[in-house]
């Protein structure tokens, strides 16, 4: 797993039984070279204003911590909103290392 800043298309979810203040929670969609059980560090706005399961592609990078390491992405920045079809077009562009 890389330190640098990439764009990682995330998903929302219902969070159960975890530790934290936001019932909603997010993290990576799979096959992007990320464990889709870690953590996103993100814009709660972001994820509470859209209906949970909803897509984004965010500029993020893998943040070191005491605890498990997570996906950082400023609540500052620029995200988009993708379909299930965006979302996968662009993992599968990804893993042909085309520009997406």
């Amino acid at each position: 797993m890389s330190h640098y800043y990439r764009y990682v298309v995330i998903e929302t979810y219902q969070s159960h039984g975890e530790f934290s203040r936001h019932s909603i929670r997010a993290r990576p969609l799979p096959e992007q070279d990320l464990p889709t059980s870690m953590k996103v560090e993100c814009s709660a706005s972001m994820r509470e204003c859209h209906p949970v399961g909803t897509k984004f592609k965010v500029w993020a990078k893998i943040k070191a911590t005491d605890d498990a390491p997570h996906l950082y992405t400023s609540w500052q920045w620029a995200y988009e909103v993708f379909s299930d079809q965006d979302a996968q077009a662009f993992i599968k562009a990804k893993q042909w290392g085309e520009q997406a």
